[in-house]
């Protein structure tokens, strides 16, 4: 019987169709990105920039925080659906930046509550303005321009180049964009360090006082549809 089984087995194996197995899937191809509507362009009409700087060095006791402030930027949003295809250029004069203004340093906390002389502020300004620092005799104007912008919907993060003292840095900066009652507002807050913009800390008696590598940046606009 058992010499009969065995050839029987095998015809009927042979019978049996392979499994089937499917084919490699391909490269899935992603999803086409949605085409930009049209630009909206917002002019800025209300801008306010603070600058917050803090004192370093073995004798920085003897030195101040100082507060720099201006409500001079001025330029245009141009704002698309989606959100991140929209884009801006901006401009500060540099001249326009003020050292320590007495109401604002009021209202910054505890980190500038003692008072600055006005020799001092007179000093600080002078020194950021000059070559050491901002070196405004080459560039008078800080512009800012997007290149590229994620996230959403109203929290995002600007890839911004920066164009000041004749050279070009790219950060990267956390900004919220809201619209209600006509007014476009942006808001970015972030820490800095003076090598992201190209810069060097000033220094003033062989490092004993010195400006901190690292300082904080709030800036807020608002904008109304250009006409």
């Amino acid at each position: 019987m058992r010499k009969f089984l065995a050839p029987l087995l095998l015809i009927l194996a042979s019978c049996v169709a392979p499994p089937q197995v499917p084919p490699p899937a391909g490269p899935v191809e992603p999803a086409p990105a949605p085409a930009a509507g049209p630009a909206e362009t917002w002019e800025v009409a209300v801008s306010r920039l603070e600058v917050r700087v803090y004192r370093d060095g073995p004798m920085a006791k003897f030195a101040h925080n100082h507060l720099i402030s201006s409500t001079a930027i001025t330029g245009r949003i141009d704002l698309r659906d989606p959100r991140t295809a929209s884009g801006f250029a901006l401009e500060l004069p540099l001249d326009s930046l003020i050292v320590d203004d007495e109401a604002a340093r009021r209202v910054a906390g505890d980190d500038f509550a003692t008072p600055v002389p006005q020799k001092d502020r007179d000093g600080t300004r002078r020194n950021m303005l000059g070559t050491q620092v901002l070196d405004v005799a080459r560039q008078p104007v800080l512009r800012l321009t997007s290149d590229g912008i994620t996230g959403g919907p109203e929290n995002f993060t600007a890839r911004v180049r920066v164009a000041l003292r004749g050279e070009e840095r790219v950060i990267e900066v956390p900004v919220t964009i809201t619209e209600q009652d006509g007014v476009l507002r942006l808001h970015a807050n972030l820490k800095l360090r003076h090598a992201d913009l190209g810069l060097t800390p000033f220094t003033a008696g062989l490092g004993a006082i010195r400006v901190r590598d690292e300082f904080e940046i709030d800036c807020r606009l608002e904008a109304r549809r250009a006409t």
